[in-house]
């Protein structure tokens, strides 16, 4: 193979590959950085729609020798990939996370990488799905490492996957979804679930988790290894004041959790039983 083709080779078989990827690639194999690859290489194989820019300094290779449907050359980059490799210090969570744990409910043509602030991101799109930046103060608590094609991808656990979700409804398809999802989320522990909840720490969180972890134990064996002491601690550590799971919303209240919740919420429930 000439020095061309070596390098569309080792892009199909990274799928997405950054700028840093190929610059250690050009000193590797070719003793060059990334601006002499780009100017002599990868400009050819964006003209020849071999790589096609999916944000700056991030290319994805075009199979143009498919053997499954999955690798047709208009196929879109795998979204897990490109996440991934947006940021250095990350997590891909919300509903991002439900699909990577295999439960979401739904598809979303929305990736939720979750930073620092100063690792922020602005929102982009390529092709139908939209890449999101959702900033946080913690991207090393309750974190897994994934294999998306041999290559590493961080996630939120089970445990931080459960409790965020259950913070950011917004972040994964409103309620229904978000029962519907974690009805089928496999891995979730007492440790993992006092760790995501320490990230933020304050009550409501604390109640709303008590809350929806009762009613998956009650519904879904995935949650049978959660022992009733720990339903009890949370509950010894719940506030005297009442609160809302989502304000604005017709509510009765929850005596056991001390907190108001929809009145739609066994409507909600259908689904899932």
């Amino acid at each position: 193979m000439n020095k061309t083709e070596r390098l569309y080779a080792f892009a199909l078989r990274k799928r997405v590959v950054t700028s840093t990827e190929l610059g250690e690639w050009a000193a590797e194999e070719l003793g060059k950085d990334y601006k002499y690859l780009y100017t002599k290489y990868i400009t050819r194989l964006l003209a020849q729609g071999k790589l096609v820019r999916v944000t700056r300094g991030m290319y994805s290779a075009r199979n143009l020798f498919p053997t499954t449907p999955y690798d047709h050359p208009d196929a879109p980059p795998d979204k897990f990939l490109v996440g991934s490799k947006l940021r250095d210090r990350y997590y891909l969570g919300y509903h991002t996370a439900l699909e990577l744990h295999g439960c979401a409910y739904s598809a979303f043509y929305e990736t939720h990488v979750v930073t620092l602030d100063e690792d922020k991101f602005r929102t982009f799109v390529h092709g139908q799905e939209s890449f999101r930046n959702v900033i946080s103060r913690d991207v090393e608590t309750e974190l897994v490492e994934v294999r998306v094609h041999d290559q590493p991808v961080w996630v939120s656990s089970p445990s931080r996957t459960f409790v965020e979700c259950i913070r950011r409804w917004d972040l994964c398809g409103g309620l229904e979804e978000v029962l519907k999802s974690l009805d089928s989320l496999e891995g979730v522990t007492p440790e993992g679930l006092d760790a995501a909840i320490g990230i933020y720490d304050y009550d409501i969180l604390r109640r709303s988790v008590g809350f929806f972890l009762e009613l998956m134990i009650s519904e879904s064996p995935y949650y049978d290894n959660i022992p009733l002491a720990y339903i009890n601690s949370l509950r010894e550590r719940v506030g005297d004041i009442p609160s809302y799971l989502i304000r604005g919303e017709p509510s009765v209240l929850n005596a056991r959790w001390n907190l108001y919740v929809p009145d739609y919420m066994d409507e909600a429930l259908m689904g899932v039983r």
